[in-house]
């Protein structure tokens, strides 16, 4: 019986601190020179990137309408 509780308790605590590392990393302010970042895709091998695949549309897009 007191090994569930034990680990009910370490699970809780686990979450909590989780929680609270969440909620503090939102609070934290983003670094000079960081703040409108754009991934380099030239360099990854992963082609079916959803990341990849949105610029790339952004890109096509923005060729189209010039």
């Amino acid at each position: 019986m007191n090994n569930v509780l034990y680990a009910i308790l370490i699970a809780a605590a686990l979450l909590g601190i989780n929680i609270w590392l969440l909620q503090a990393n939102k609070k934290t302010p983003v670094p000079k020179g960081c703040e409108n970042l754009k991934p380099d895709c030239r360099g990854c091998g992963i082609t079916d990137c959803a990341l990849k695949r949105e610029l790339e549309d952004q890109a096509k897009g923005a060729k189209t309408e010039s």
